[in-house]
C-alpha cells in the first residue's frame, strides 16, 4: 500500500465520518449513556449495529453500482421507482429540511447561548449566522475534487480534537453515575439500542455520501469494482472505528451527568462542557456543534450538487449549489416544524426501501464471487412489498387523526409495535424473488453482472 493510497484511505475515511457525525449522533449516545445505566454495553451493542454497521454496509452496497446505471443502485428496484426514490432522498436530505436543520440546530447550541434578551429572540442573528455557514459551507463545496480534502484533512481533525478533550476531561474529572436504566432499557436493552441507531436513519445518507466519497476514490484511480470496493471497503471500516470510538465515549459522558437532571442530550453535553470548563466549556460545546453539523453541510451540498448536475440535462454543478444554497437559507429562517411533520413519514416510508436495497445489494456482490448474476425481482419484489407495508406506518405517524386507527392494526403485526412490521413481509417478497431470479438464471446461465 503506497503512502498516497494510505493518505486516500484515511482523509477519506474521516470526511466520511464528519459527514455521517451530524447533531443528532452527537446527542444520541448522550442520552443513551445518561438513561441506560449498567445496562450500557448491551444498548451501545444494538445501537452500533443499526447505527455504524449498517450505514457503512450502505456506502458498500453504494460501491456496487454497475456501469450504466445512472440512478446508482436504486434504479435496481425499477426505473421510476428508483428515480423517486433517490430525488426523495436527496431533497429531504437536502435542501428542503437536513441543510437547514443542521444550521438551526447549530445555531442553537453555538450562537444562542451567548445572545441575551430581544436579541435572543430576534430573526437577526439566526439569519446572520445562516448567511455565514451557508457562505462558509458552499465556499468549502464549489470545488468538488477538493471537497473531501477540505473535511477528511482539516474539519474531521479539528472535530476529533475538541471531542477528544471534551471526553476525556469527563472522564477524568466527572464519576461515573449508579441508578437504574430507564424504559425499555430496563426490560430489553440491545432491541431497545437496535431501535435507536434504526431511527437515526443514517442508512439513507449512505446513498448521499456515496456519490461524493465513490467519486473521490475514482478520481483517485480506484475504478472499476474490483478495485472500488476493496477501496470503500477500508474507508468504511475507518469511518466505522472513528464513529463507534466516539459513540463510545460520549455514552460514558452521559453516564456522568445523569443525575444533572437534563432533558435531552443537547443539554447534557453543554453541562458537562460548563462544569469541567466554565464559561469557555460553553464555547467548546458550540464548536463541536458547528464543526459537526458544517461537515455533514458540506458532505449534503457536495453530494446533491453532483447528483442533480448529472441528473438534470445543461445544468451545472455549481448552479445546482446555488439553488440549494438559497431555499436552505429561506427554510432555515421560516422554520422547519411544518416540513418536518411531511418528511419524517415520508423518510419513515423510504427507509425500509433503503434497507432492502443495501441487503439485496450485498448478497448479489457476495453471489458475484461464486457466480455472477443480477437479483433483479429479488430487488423489486422486497423494496415493493416494504414499501405497500411501510406506508400505512408512515401514515400512523403524521398525526392526522384519520390515520390513527392504524397503529391499532399495526400494533398487531409482528415488529408493528417498533414500526418494523414491514421486515417480515419483504422477507417473504425477497424469497419469492430469488425463486424468480433462481429461474431465469437456470434458463440463461451465462448472465453477467
Amino acid at each position: 500500500m503506497t503512502r498516497s493510497f494510505s493518505r486516500t484511505y484515511l482523509v477519506t475515511g474521516l470526511a466520511l465520518f464528519a459527514m455521517y457525525f451530524g447533531a443528532g449522533n452527537l446527542i444520541f449516545p448522550v442520552m443513551i449513556g445518561a438513561e441506560s445505566a449498567g445496562a450500557r454495553p448491551a444498548v451501545l451493542a444494538g445501537f452500533l449495529l443499526t447505527g455504524v454497521a449498517l450505514p457503512i454496509l450502505g456506502m458498500l452496497a453504494v460501491a456496487t453500482e454497475r456501469p450504466g446505471e445512472s440512478g446508482g443502485i436504486a434504479s435496481r428496484i425499477g426505473a421510476v421507482p428508483g428515480l423517486v426514490f433517490t430525488l426523495v432522498i436527496f431533497l429531504s436530505t437536502g435542501m428542503l429540511y437536513a441543510i437547514p436543520r443542521v444550521i438551526t440546530i447549530s445555531y442553537e447550541m453555538s450562537v444562542r447561548p451567548f445572545l441575551a434578551g430581544s436579541a435572543a429572540a430576534g430573526p437577526l442573528p439566526l439569519a446572520l449566522y445562516a448567511a455565514a455557514f451557508v457562505a462558509i459551507a458552499i465556499a468549502l463545496t464549489i470545488n468538488p475534487r477538493r471537497l473531501i480534502d477540505h473535511v477528511g484533512g482539516w474539519l474531521t481533525p479539528a472535530l476529533l480534537a475538541l471531542l477528544v478533550i471534551l471526553i476525556t476531561a469527563a472522564a477524568w474529572r466527572l464519576s461515573a453515575t449508579g441508578g437504574a436504566p430507564s424504559g425499555e432499557y430496563a426490560t430489553h436493552p440491545l432491541p431497545a439500542g437496535l431501535l435507536q441507531g434504526y431511527f437515526t436513519m443514517d442508512a439513507l445518507a449512505s446513498f448521499v455520501f456515496g456519490v461524493v466519497i465513490i467519486a473521490q476514490l475514482r478520481d483517485r484511480g480506484f475504478t472499476g469494482r474490483r478495485r472500488l470496493l476493496p477501496a470503500m471497503a477500508i474507508v468504511g471500516a475507518i469511518t466505522g472505528i472513528g464513529l463507534a470510538a466516539v459513540y463510545v465515549g460520549l455514552a460514558l459522558l452521559g453516564n456522568r451527568v445523569a443525575d444533572a437532571g437534563v432533558d435531552n442530550g443537547a443539554q447534557a453535553l453543554a453541562f458537562a462542557a460548563e462544569t469541567l470548563f466554565g464559561r469557555p466549556g460553553v464555547a467548546l460545546f458550540g464548536a463541536i456543534a458547528i464543526l459537526a453539523c458544517l461537515t455533514t453541510a458540506v458532505g449534503l451540498f457536495g453530494a446533491a450538487g453532483q447528483y442533480f448536475a448529472r441528473l438534470i440535462p445543461g445544468a451545472r454543478y455549481r448552479a445546482v449549489l446555488a439553488v440549494h444554497a438559497v431555499v436552505a437559507f429561506v427554510l432555515a429562517n421560516l422554520g422547519l416544524d411544518a416540513i418536518l411533520a411531511v418528511v419524517a413519514p415520508i423518510n419513515q416510508l423510504i427507509y425500509p426501501v433503503a434497507i432492502c436495497i443495501i441487503a439485496v445489494a450485498l448478497i448479489e456482490a457476495a453471489l458475484a464471487i461464486v457466480r455472477p448474476r443480477q437479483l433483479r425481482w429479488t430487488y423489486r419484489l422486497a423494496a415493493w412489498v416494504a414499501a405497500t407495508v411501510a406506508l400505512p406506518e408512515a401514515l400512523a405517524t403524521t398525526g392526522i387523526a384519520a390515520f390513527a386507527p392504524l397503529r391499532e392494526v399495526l400494533a398487531g403485526v409482528p415488529g408493528g409495535a417498533f414500526q418494523m412490521a414491514w421486515v417480515l413481509p419483504a422477507l417473504v417478497g425477497a424469497l419469492i424473488g430469488a425463486v424468480i431470479d433462481a429461474r431465469i438464471v437456470a434458463r440463461e446461465p451465462e448472465i453477467t453482472s
